[in-house]
Formats: C-alpha cells, sequence, structure tokens
C-alpha cells in the first residue's frame, strides 16, 4: 500500500513537471525523481520520514538536502532546482514553506532524522 502510494507521487511529480518543461523530463538526466543518487553532480528530490526533500551533488559529491516539502511544495522546489520555475506559479510556495526552502539546509540523513518535530 505505501509503495503504491509512493509511485503515484513520483509519477504526479514526474508528470506535472513534464507537462511545463521544452521536450521531457529525458532531458535533465542528473535530475531523479522518488530515489537519492549519492553520485557526483546529481539532483532530486526523494521521500523520507512522510515527507519530500530536494538534494543536490556538488563536483566533489558533497551534498545538500532542503525540506521537508509536501507534495505541491515538493513539485515547485523541483522546478526551482531544474530553473523552471516561472511555469509553475499555481505551485508557488506558502510563507511557510519559502522559510524551509530557505533555511532548511542539512548535509545528512542524521540531520534531516534530528530535525523531525
Amino acid at each position: 500500500m505505501m509503495d503504491n502510494m509512493l509511485n503515484e507521487e513520483i509519477e504526479i511529480i514526474k508528470s506535472k513537471l513534464n507537462e511545463n518543461i521544452e521536450g521531457n523530463m529525458e532531458v535533465y538526466q542528473n535530475f531523479h525523481v522518488g530515489e537519492f543518487l549519492e553520485i557526483p553532480n546529481q539532483c532530486g528530490c526523494f521521500k523520507r520520514n512522510s515527507s519530500w526533500y530536494t538534494y543536490v551533488t556538488d563536483e566533489k559529491n558533497f551534498c545538500t538536502f532542503s525540506g521537508p516539502f509536501s507534495l505541491k511544495g515538493i513539485i515547485y522546489a523541483c522546478s526551482k532546482l531544474l530553473h523552471i520555475s516561472k511555469k509553475f506559479n499555481k505551485y508557488r510556495f506558502t510563507k511557510e514553506e519559502l522559510e524551509i526552502y530557505i533555511n532548511n539546509n542539512f548535509h545528512s540523513f542524521n540531520e534531516i532524522d534530528n530535525n523531525i518535530k
């Protein structure tokens, strides 16, 4: 049941992003939805502790996570990572989500887990 819900959310995210990308998501080969890849120069989003997080790894494999986000919030956060957020006005962050996007940055899963309230 939980896997089905996760798969449905992954498909929603991919579908909403695809609707607003010139071409399709295949153009963004270093962007991953629903999985964390610890590989240099990758980014994407994944679900942990019932919430969504974005991640970006640099060329030295240093990773920065941001979140937690709702399903709607992660769609906008992903559009920001892909530099296409102008096409996602109906998904714009709430004031609280904007604060999370700006201020909640983590560098390990332990930091994410310790942030749960």
